[in-house]
């Protein structure tokens, strides 16, 4: 679907770009060299490092959680019973922070120096997505003094933002976006630099619209009009197949290989989470073959070295719909589109039988327990289940150790030795709560 020549381009980028603590423009600059960029350089690596975060560590730490996958070796044995500290997040926030959100910052006001529109819109859609992720499982983070890092005298300690106003910035970003794609390029067009579409603009409208109807369905515990307001994104114009999920491909040589494929190949101390797979044989479901795999690389089904890592598939929207149409009332509805996700997700599983597999199990109706629980079968190591198990307690788990399963990830550790503003641990630990997991 999408090339990754621009490798080197990206480690250019990085080179200019990566080293703004909070998206500075002026620090770290050397006046003996130059320091610009162009948009359609910085598009391509924001969108990698983005997509390798979110397929990367995220997909390991919140796994464990979810039981996903099972820690079976060095330090995963550890995070297996909770064990994870900050320090072992100091990457994770410095690649979203100081990586992904620094040099799309950068891409933003270049796009509006140049009147770049489309790569302003594509800047606002690629903030949204990943400062959502980082708000998940932070709860609230920097975000509104962190882009203003120069205006505020170069102090590296950016206030903290609640999860609420980062949640509503992100909606009031997703409407810029979609006014910005709606209109003029400002002559300057998005092409093969865009690895997610290729440029396709009117899929990106449509993946901001999914994108808001993720949002809206993660506030069902502290609004009570996110099911319908979930169903007015998707109805706004959302995927209408397949074909029009965002997803990054990344590629068959060693320093383009997707996030799994490489860490299975240089670590490999996870493996399938032994109750997922026990969960899919005793429903007699077909896509063990696939996702119950062992954690094996060459041969993986999924884990691929050139994987189009899924950002939101279509069997996702098709849950969600269902969720919505089910939390609104609509059971039959509902109904249609729990079909639907499941037939795709044995789709994208490469397996047959999606009709006889609904028909055996549910019939002709479904609970909202069965949305949630077949969705937590079909986003296989997504992030995005640890969110829905938050919310909904589906799938029953039951914890490695103790009596709690986190329903969080620490801060960083390095950020909380440099920025005060972060509440400290002795405040808040893994098992407490974000914001929209309401108890």
């Amino acid at each position: 679907m999408k090339s990754l020549k621009y490798i080197f381009i990206c480690l250019l980028a990085l080179n200019i770009v990566g080293c703004e603590s909070y998206f500075g423009e002026n620090s770290n600059v050397d006046p003996d060299n130059p320091t610009s960029a162009t948009v359609n350089v910085l598009l391509p690596q924001v969108q990698l490092r983005m997509s390798y975060i979110y397929g990367g560590d995220f997909t390991r730490y919140l796994g464990i959680n979810t039981q996903h996958v099972d820690g079976v070796g060095r330090q995963f044995v550890v995070y297996q019973n909770y064990g994870v500290t900050p320090g072992d997040l100091d990457a994770s926030w410095s690649n979203i922070y100081a990586g992904t959100l620094n040099s799309n910052s950068v891409m933003k006001n270049l796009a509006t120096e140049s009147g770049a529109n489309h790569y302003l819109a594509l800047g606002l859609i690629l903030e949204s997505y990943t400062i959502m992720m980082a708000t998940d499982v932070w709860g609230d983070i920097p975000y509104s003094d962190a882009i203003k890092f120069a205006e505020n005298g170069g102090v590296y300690a950016p206030t903290v933002d609640s999860q609420q106003d980062i949640y509503n910035s992100i909606f009031s970003n997703l409407t810029e976006a979609r006014t910005l794609l709606s209109g003029d390029n400002g002559g300057v067009t998005v092409g093969g630099d865009d690895l997610i579409f290729g440029g396709n603009i009117d899929n990106w409208i449509k993946f901001a619209n999914v994108l808001e109807a993720r949002g809206k369905i993660h506030l069902t515990k502290v609004n009570g009009n996110a099911y319908a307001e979930a169903l007015a994104a998707l109805n706004n114009g959302g995927y209408a197949g397949a074909g029009d999920a965002a997803g990054l491909s990344f590629g068959p040589s060693a320093t383009e290989n997707a996030p799994w494929y490489q860490y299975i190949e240089q670590r490999d101390d996870c493996e399938v989470g032994a109750s997922y797979v026990a969960l899919l044989d005793d429903l007699n479901d077909p896509r063990v073959d696939t996702y119950g795999f062992e954690h094996a690389v060459p041969g993986h089904p999924v884990f691929t070295p050139d994987r189009t890592m899924p950002l939101i598939s279509f069997s996702e929207q098709e849950f969600i719909r269902a969720e919505a149409l089910m939390g609104t009332g609509s059971a039959a509805d509902a109904f249609t589109a729990f079909v639907d996700a499941v037939t795709a997700s044995f789709a994208e599983a490469g397996v047959d039988g999606a009709a006889d597999y609904i028909d055996a199990n549910y019939g002709t109706s479904v609970t909202m327990d069965d949305i949630m629980m077949q969705k937590y079968i079909a986003l296989y190591t997504s992030p995005e289940v640890f969110n829905d198990w938050r919310r909904s307690g589906v799938p029953s788990l039951t914890p490695h150790s103790g009596t709690t399963i986190p329903r969080r990830l620490p801060y960083s550790e390095a950020e909380q030795l440099a920025n005060p503003n972060i509440t400290s641990p002795k405040d808040i630990s893994i098992f407490d709560r974000v914001w929209w997991d309401a108890q």
